[in-house]
């Protein structure tokens, strides 16, 4: 029935429903500062009507109320999924007791560790002065700290530098430490198995540094670990004390709510993590109380079901229009990707359906000069996800509403293009030339976009904007009848990298093309 009303929709050009008077109105909606704006995407009332009723069919409402309930969501692990308690503490009551002892445990060490180190001081006996931090995470324990960090200002004079290591590639390694001093130097290394090859790596290297410079006294106390495998991160050499625990029920695309982002409350200041946990809740309440077409989630997931099942569109582009929020593509492309980026469903066999899209974006106002060329004339159609911010963090509002202007213009013209009568009237004259540019400087325009507005970029609002994006995540996968909370496609390669690795050093076996690559090499190394 929705592929049918489409055709029948693709027959009006969006340019047509720009002018609608109440057209906004009736295709937003908000919450505590949030405003989801799709009057750009071509659909009417009926069609959003059918998707909330799919919505209804496939029983979003009632998975979302076993997934706030503890239930055993991610089936394929037979686990729950509640990183949401750590956001929540009424939620710890829908956890085991000893993991809920142990997360409010970990929450008031983790303020207090952030507290010194906000302050530019070591806890413990030593007091030392730190100057720099040094985060070692891959993947979720990577993307979701980075990121808020770099949304969310440092708190004072006195707070250190953060810098991330991620890839195990040495060369960022080796540059970052040219600069620092072992002495006033913390390094948090995050991995929920702590047996991630490239954050042990970095790890051991990071440890070895921190010796040979201070000692291994003064070294452990300067080393933390945010893990579900305790015994393993003191093995390792990280003092107990030191010791942060990561639940096994928060995936690491989730972990950005645990002592995995501290730090980014040592960085910001634990009042300001406390605020974006604050920030997060609200939106876990709306998602839990709204009514399903005022609901934010549920509609930013039906948009999603929109461009990818019925329009059959394959990417999705994310680009937001403020610099703290640059790192956000990056975090939604794991977060979309490898949450419904499956093709076998609950029941173990293949979908009967098109699961995520392909995610990709930048920044604006730079990705108008790299991608939107393709965006407006190119052969495929990608739906735009624009995010503002309406009131800036800066002295220059002139420049805000030029960057608004940018976003506001971009969304509009990819609605409603620019026809080859209107580009003639254009041009200055009527030349021949000009006649032959015509169709090049015409726009067909009826390309997809929404908005995503914010008041104002603090941390409470940067927590309602990123559980947002976890909640429509887990509304697309509900629809799609997939597991959004394991991943394992990620682990073929991961297994195959030993055996690789001894090829490359000349001990292991190979197919013939593989060992001729490793000859080739080798042969350069």
């Amino acid at each position: 029935m929705l592929q049918k009303h489409n055709n029948k929709l693709r027959q009006t050009h969006l340019s047509r429903w720009m002018d609608q008077a109440g057209r906004f109105a009736r295709f937003s909606c908000g919450h505590d500062g949030l405003l989801l704006d799709y009057s750009r995407v071509r659909l009417d009332q009926a069609a959003v009507e059918q998707l909330l009723q799919v919505a209804q069919d496939r029983g979003v409402l009632v998975a979302r109320d076993r997934l706030f309930a503890g239930e055993a969501v991610n089936t394929t692990e037979h686990r729950p999924a509640m990183h949401m308690a750590l956001r929540d503490s009424a939620l710890l009551a829908n956890v085991p007791a000893e993991d809920a002892g142990r997360v409010r445990d970990t929450q008031t060490r983790m303020r207090a560790i952030a507290a010194d180190l906000h302050k530019g001081e070591l806890p413990g006996p030593e007091r030392a002065g730190i100057t720099d931090i040094v985060h070692v995470g891959i993947g979720g324990s990577l993307l979701g700290p980075r990121l808020v960090c770099e949304a969310l200002p440092p708190g004072g004079a006195e707070t250190p530098r953060v810098h991330f290591l991620g890839s195990v590639d040495a060369y960022p390694r080796e540059q970052l430490l040219s600069g620092l001093s072992p002495e006033s130097t913390v390094v948090i290394l995050a991995s929920k198995s702590f047996s991630t090859p490239d954050t042990l790596m970095h790890g051991q290297r990071l440890l070895h540094w921190l010796r040979q410079g201070l000692g291994d006294e003064a070294a452990s106390q300067r080393l933390f670990a945010v893990t579900a495998a305790a015994d393993r991160a003191v093995r390792f050499g990280v003092p107990a004390e030191h010791v942060l625990f990561l639940p096994e029920w928060v995936g690491g695309r989730y972990s950005l709510w645990s002592a995995v982002s501290l730090v980014a409350a040592a960085q910001s200041g634990p009042e300001a993590f406390d605020a974006m946990l604050s920030g997060a809740a609200s939106m876990d309440r709306h998602f839990c109380a709204a009514e399903p077409a005022q609901n934010l989630p549920v509609m930013l997931g039906l948009l999603g079901i929109w461009h990818r099942n019925v329009c059959g569109l394959p990417a999705w582009g994310v680009i937001p229009y403020d610099q703290r929020l640059r790192l956000l593509p990056a975090h939604l492309q794991q977060l979309i990707m490898e949450s419904n980026g499956k093709s076998m469903s609950l029941g173990g066999q293949p979908v009967a359906c098109a699961t995520s899209p392909l995610v990709f974006g930048e920044p604006g106002t730079e990705a108008q000069h790299s991608l939107f060329q393709a965006l407006h004339q190119g052969t495929d159609i990608a739906p735009l996800h624009f995010v503002g911010v309406i009131r800036p963090a800066h002295g220059d509002p002139e420049a805000h509403e030029e960057l608004l202007a940018n976003m506001l213009a971009q969304a509009t013209a990819l609605a409603t293009g620019r026809s080859a009568e209107e580009t003639r009237g254009k041009f200055d004259g009527g030349s021949a030339d000009d006649e032959a540019l015509l169709a090049h400087r015409s726009f067909e325009g009826n390309r997809p976009s929404e908005l995503l507005l914010v008041d104002e970029l603090d941390p409470h609002h940067l927590g309602a904007l990123l559980a947002l994006y976890e909640h429509k995540v887990f509304v697309e996968s509900v629809i799609w009848d997939i597991n959004a909370f394991d991943q394992w496609g990620v682990e073929l390669g991961k297994t195959l990298a030993p055996g690789i690795r001894k090829t490359l050093a000349g001990e292991g076996e190979a197919t013939a093309s593989l060992a001729e690559l490793v000859d080739y090499i080798r042969e350069r190394s």
